[in-house]
Protein backbone atom coordinates (compact mmCIF):
# COMPACT_ATOMS: atom_id res chain seq x y z
CA UNK A 1 0.00 0.00 0.00
CA UNK A 2 2.00 2.85 -1.31
CA UNK A 3 1.80 6.17 -3.47
CA UNK A 4 5.16 4.92 -4.92
CA UNK A 5 4.98 3.27 -8.41
CA UNK A 6 6.22 -0.30 -8.79
CA UNK A 7 10.20 -0.36 -9.23
CA UNK A 8 10.66 -0.75 -12.95
CA UNK A 9 12.91 -3.98 -12.23
CA UNK A 10 10.18 -5.25 -10.34
CA UNK A 11 8.43 -5.30 -12.95
CA UNK A 12 10.21 -7.47 -15.38
CA UNK A 13 10.65 -10.11 -12.34
CA UNK A 14 6.47 -10.49 -12.51
CA UNK A 15 6.33 -12.83 -15.53
CA UNK A 16 2.99 -14.68 -15.97
CA UNK A 17 1.81 -16.23 -13.79
CA UNK A 18 2.63 -13.95 -11.32
CA UNK A 19 1.26 -10.43 -11.01
CA UNK A 20 2.48 -7.48 -8.98
CA UNK A 21 -0.51 -5.12 -7.73
CA UNK A 22 -0.20 -1.89 -5.76
CA UNK A 23 -3.24 -1.51 -3.36
CA UNK A 24 -4.28 2.24 -2.93
CA UNK A 25 -6.87 1.70 0.80
CA UNK A 26 -5.93 -0.91 3.82
CA UNK A 27 -9.24 -2.67 2.27
CA UNK A 28 -7.46 -3.38 -0.58
CA UNK A 29 -4.57 -4.70 0.62
CA UNK A 30 -6.65 -7.10 3.05
CA UNK A 31 -7.82 -8.26 0.33
CA UNK A 32 -5.39 -8.79 -1.90
CA UNK A 33 -3.51 -10.66 0.60
CA UNK A 34 -6.40 -13.00 1.07
CA UNK A 35 -5.07 -14.13 -2.55
CA UNK A 36 -1.33 -13.26 -2.68
CA UNK A 37 1.84 -15.34 -1.62
CA UNK A 38 4.38 -12.49 -0.98
CA UNK A 39 3.45 -8.95 0.27
CA UNK A 40 6.69 -6.15 -0.02
CA UNK A 41 5.84 -4.13 2.42
CA UNK A 42 6.85 -0.24 3.54
CA UNK A 43 6.40 0.42 7.45
CA UNK A 44 2.40 -0.94 6.81
CA UNK A 45 1.84 -3.14 10.55
CA UNK A 46 1.27 -6.42 9.91
CA UNK A 47 -0.22 -8.16 12.61
CA UNK A 48 -1.58 -11.79 13.54
CA UNK A 49 -5.36 -11.06 12.29
CA UNK A 50 -3.62 -9.87 8.95
CA UNK A 51 -1.21 -12.61 8.79
CA UNK A 52 -4.20 -15.41 9.15
CA UNK A 53 -6.51 -14.01 6.77
CA UNK A 54 -3.80 -14.33 4.27
CA UNK A 55 -2.44 -16.81 1.79
CA UNK A 56 1.20 -15.38 2.17
CA UNK A 57 4.39 -17.59 2.17
CA UNK A 58 6.62 -14.41 2.66
CA UNK A 59 6.65 -10.67 3.99
CA UNK A 60 9.76 -8.54 2.63
CA UNK A 61 9.90 -5.12 4.44
CA UNK A 62 11.36 -2.90 2.20
CA UNK A 63 14.00 -1.82 5.18
CA UNK A 64 16.29 -2.85 7.75
CA UNK A 65 13.77 -2.33 10.57
CA UNK A 66 11.14 -4.96 10.42
CA UNK A 67 9.22 -4.42 14.24
CA UNK A 68 6.02 -3.28 12.13
CA UNK A 69 5.58 -6.91 11.11
CA UNK A 70 4.61 -9.51 14.21
CA UNK A 71 7.39 -12.24 13.12
CA UNK A 72 6.49 -14.10 15.90
CA UNK A 73 2.90 -14.87 14.68
CA UNK A 74 4.57 -15.30 10.82
CA UNK A 75 6.71 -18.40 12.02
CA UNK A 76 3.58 -19.52 13.46
CA UNK A 77 1.98 -19.51 10.38
CA UNK A 78 4.91 -20.94 8.02
CA UNK A 79 5.51 -17.63 7.03
CA UNK A 80 8.93 -16.62 6.14
CA UNK A 81 9.86 -12.84 6.70
CA UNK A 82 12.46 -11.08 5.65
CA UNK A 83 14.17 -8.05 5.44
CA UNK A 84 16.93 -5.79 3.66
CA UNK A 85 19.36 -4.64 5.92
CA UNK A 86 21.78 -3.38 3.33
CA UNK A 87 19.07 -1.33 1.69
CA UNK A 88 19.85 2.14 3.40
CA UNK A 89 22.34 1.72 5.36
CA UNK A 90 24.52 3.89 2.83
CA UNK A 91 21.69 6.60 2.57
CA UNK A 92 20.99 6.44 6.48
CA UNK A 93 24.97 7.21 7.32
CA UNK A 94 25.06 9.80 5.39
CA UNK A 95 21.83 12.17 6.31
CA UNK A 96 23.27 11.20 9.70
CA UNK A 97 26.92 13.18 9.17
CA UNK A 98 24.58 15.88 7.71
CA UNK A 99 22.65 16.09 10.68
CA UNK A 100 25.36 16.22 12.94
CA UNK A 101 27.15 18.97 10.69
CA UNK A 102 24.22 21.30 10.55
CA UNK A 103 23.66 20.85 14.18
CA UNK A 104 27.19 21.44 14.94
CA UNK A 105 27.74 24.45 12.63
CA UNK A 106 23.84 26.01 13.64
CA UNK A 107 22.84 25.60 10.02
CA UNK A 108 19.32 25.38 10.35
CA UNK A 109 19.35 28.84 12.57
CA UNK A 110 21.72 30.44 10.36
CA UNK A 111 19.18 30.16 7.46
CA UNK A 112 16.45 31.42 9.57
CA UNK A 113 18.93 34.35 10.77
CA UNK A 114 19.61 35.12 6.67
CA UNK A 115 16.34 35.32 6.00
CA UNK A 116 15.60 38.81 8.52
CA UNK A 117 19.80 39.36 8.61
CA UNK A 118 20.91 43.12 9.99
CA UNK A 119 23.09 44.41 7.73
CA UNK A 120 24.75 46.47 10.73
CA UNK A 121 25.39 43.63 12.77
CA UNK A 122 26.76 39.85 12.83
CA UNK A 123 25.25 36.98 14.13
CA UNK A 124 28.19 36.08 16.24
CA UNK A 125 25.96 33.89 18.39
CA UNK A 126 25.83 31.27 15.77
CA UNK A 127 29.30 30.25 15.78
CA UNK A 128 29.88 26.43 15.90
CA UNK A 129 31.64 24.19 16.37
CA UNK A 130 33.75 21.85 14.36
CA UNK A 131 33.25 17.63 14.81
CA UNK A 132 37.24 17.30 14.78
CA UNK A 133 39.08 15.96 17.58
CA UNK A 134 35.46 14.85 19.26
CA UNK A 135 34.62 11.65 20.57
CA UNK A 136 31.91 9.88 18.90
CA UNK A 137 29.51 6.82 20.47
CA UNK A 138 27.77 4.50 18.69
CA UNK A 139 24.65 2.91 20.16
CA UNK A 140 24.83 0.12 17.63
CA UNK A 141 27.75 -0.47 16.32
CA UNK A 142 26.10 -2.15 12.81
CA UNK A 143 26.05 -1.22 9.35
CA UNK A 144 24.54 1.96 9.99
CA UNK A 145 26.77 2.75 12.83
CA UNK A 146 30.37 1.26 11.86
CA UNK A 147 29.48 3.72 7.89
CA UNK A 148 28.57 6.67 10.65
CA UNK A 149 32.22 6.02 12.53
CA UNK A 150 34.40 5.84 8.68
CA UNK A 151 32.81 9.02 7.70
CA UNK A 152 33.26 11.03 10.30
CA UNK A 153 36.53 9.82 10.83
CA UNK A 154 37.57 11.21 7.21
CA UNK A 155 36.21 14.36 9.04
CA UNK A 156 38.44 14.21 12.29
CA UNK A 157 36.93 12.64 15.05
CA UNK A 158 38.90 11.38 17.72
CA UNK A 159 38.11 8.49 19.73
CA UNK A 160 35.46 5.90 18.67
CA UNK A 161 33.79 4.28 21.19
CA UNK A 162 30.43 1.65 20.86
CA UNK A 163 28.14 -0.38 22.75
CA UNK A 164 26.76 -4.11 20.65
CA UNK A 165 25.47 -6.94 21.89
CA UNK A 166 29.02 -8.32 20.45
CA UNK A 167 32.30 -7.52 19.43
CA UNK A 168 33.18 -5.77 16.22
CA UNK A 169 37.12 -6.71 15.22
CA UNK A 170 36.60 -4.50 12.02
CA UNK A 171 35.71 -1.38 13.79
CA UNK A 172 38.15 -1.75 16.66
CA UNK A 173 41.03 -2.50 13.89
CA UNK A 174 39.98 -0.13 11.35
CA UNK A 175 39.39 2.79 13.48
CA UNK A 176 40.36 1.77 16.98
CA UNK A 177 37.12 2.01 18.14
CA UNK A 178 36.51 0.49 22.18
CA UNK A 179 33.26 -1.55 23.28
CA UNK A 180 32.52 0.15 26.47
CA UNK A 181 29.26 -0.29 28.67
CA UNK A 182 26.10 1.66 28.02
CA UNK A 183 26.88 4.47 31.12
CA UNK A 184 30.40 4.59 29.96
CA UNK A 185 29.30 4.94 26.28
CA UNK A 186 26.87 8.38 27.03
CA UNK A 187 29.73 9.47 29.76
CA UNK A 188 32.46 9.84 26.97
CA UNK A 189 30.61 10.30 23.56
CA UNK A 190 31.06 13.92 22.54
CA UNK A 191 28.91 12.85 19.15
CA UNK A 192 26.94 10.25 20.30
CA UNK A 193 24.42 8.16 17.48
CA UNK A 194 21.65 5.29 18.61
CA UNK A 195 21.05 3.14 15.22
CA UNK A 196 19.74 0.56 17.14
CA UNK A 197 16.50 -1.59 15.95
CA UNK A 198 13.32 -1.52 17.77
CA UNK A 199 13.23 -4.90 19.40
CA UNK A 200 12.38 -5.84 23.34
CA UNK A 201 15.74 -5.77 24.40
CA UNK A 202 16.16 -1.99 23.38
CA UNK A 203 13.06 -1.05 23.62
CA UNK A 204 12.98 2.52 26.31
CA UNK A 205 16.81 1.83 26.84
CA UNK A 206 17.66 5.29 26.37
CA UNK A 207 16.29 7.09 29.49
CA UNK A 208 16.74 10.85 30.70
CA UNK A 209 19.39 9.54 33.64
CA UNK A 210 21.55 8.31 30.55
CA UNK A 211 21.37 11.24 28.62
CA UNK A 212 21.98 13.75 31.25
CA UNK A 213 25.71 11.76 31.32
CA UNK A 214 26.63 13.15 28.29
CA UNK A 215 29.32 15.75 28.08
CA UNK A 216 29.29 19.03 27.71
CA UNK A 217 28.20 20.60 24.68
CA UNK A 218 27.77 16.74 23.31
CA UNK A 219 24.92 16.14 20.13
CA UNK A 220 22.77 13.10 20.61
CA UNK A 221 21.39 11.81 17.28
CA UNK A 222 18.81 9.13 16.70
CA UNK A 223 17.95 7.34 13.20
CA UNK A 224 17.40 3.78 14.87
CA UNK A 225 13.74 3.99 16.08
CA UNK A 226 11.67 6.31 17.92
CA UNK A 227 10.93 3.73 21.05
CA UNK A 228 14.59 2.63 21.91
CA UNK A 229 14.05 5.92 24.42
CA UNK A 230 11.61 6.39 27.48
CA UNK A 231 8.82 8.49 26.38
CA UNK A 232 9.31 12.15 26.93
CA UNK A 233 13.57 11.51 28.03
CA UNK A 234 14.73 13.98 25.05
CA UNK A 235 12.43 16.40 25.65
CA UNK A 236 13.25 16.49 29.27
CA UNK A 237 16.73 16.84 28.86
CA UNK A 238 16.70 18.88 26.13
CA UNK A 239 14.90 21.42 28.44
CA UNK A 240 17.31 20.85 31.40
CA UNK A 241 20.51 21.05 29.10
CA UNK A 242 20.68 24.19 27.18
CA UNK A 243 24.34 23.03 26.32
CA UNK A 244 23.11 19.91 24.32
CA UNK A 245 22.81 19.53 20.52
CA UNK A 246 20.27 16.75 19.14
CA UNK A 247 19.40 15.55 15.86
CA UNK A 248 16.09 13.30 15.86
CA UNK A 249 14.80 11.47 12.45
CA UNK A 250 12.67 9.11 14.61
CA UNK A 251 10.44 9.63 16.85
CA UNK A 252 7.95 7.49 19.16
CA UNK A 253 5.19 9.27 17.64
CA UNK A 254 5.17 9.04 13.98
CA UNK A 255 3.84 11.16 12.21
CA UNK A 256 4.30 14.35 14.61
CA UNK A 257 1.64 16.64 15.70
CA UNK A 258 1.49 20.14 17.21
CA UNK A 259 0.74 18.59 20.07
CA UNK A 260 3.45 16.22 20.61
CA UNK A 261 6.33 17.24 22.99
CA UNK A 262 9.04 17.48 20.76
CA UNK A 263 8.18 20.04 18.73
CA UNK A 264 8.61 22.25 22.45
CA UNK A 265 12.51 21.49 21.77
CA UNK A 266 12.57 22.59 17.54
CA UNK A 267 13.88 25.47 18.31
CA UNK A 268 16.68 25.63 15.34
CA UNK A 269 19.48 26.66 17.01
CA UNK A 270 20.43 22.99 18.33
CA UNK A 271 17.24 21.10 17.77
CA UNK A 272 16.68 19.80 14.19
CA UNK A 273 13.76 17.08 13.89
CA UNK A 274 13.55 15.49 10.35
CA UNK A 275 10.21 13.15 9.56
CA UNK A 276 11.73 10.07 9.28
CA UNK A 277 13.90 10.79 5.81
CA UNK A 278 17.33 9.03 6.68
CA UNK A 279 16.79 6.35 4.49
CA UNK A 280 15.04 7.71 1.49
CA UNK A 281 17.68 8.75 -1.40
Amino acid sequence: MSDRPIPTKLVEYAKPPFRLVAPKTPGELDKLLRKAIAYINWFIPVNRERLSASSLRLVIARSSGYDHIDVDAAEDLGICVANQPEIIAEAVAQYTVAGILAVSRKLVAAHRVTRDWDRDGWPHHLVGRLVTGRSLGLLGAGRIGQAVAVKLRALGVGDVYYYSRSRKPCLEAGLGARKVSLEELFTRSEILVNSLPLTPETRGLVTASLLSLLPRGAIYVNVGRGGTEKPGAVARVAKRRKDLGFFLDVHPREPLTIRDERLLIADGARVILSPHRAGYS
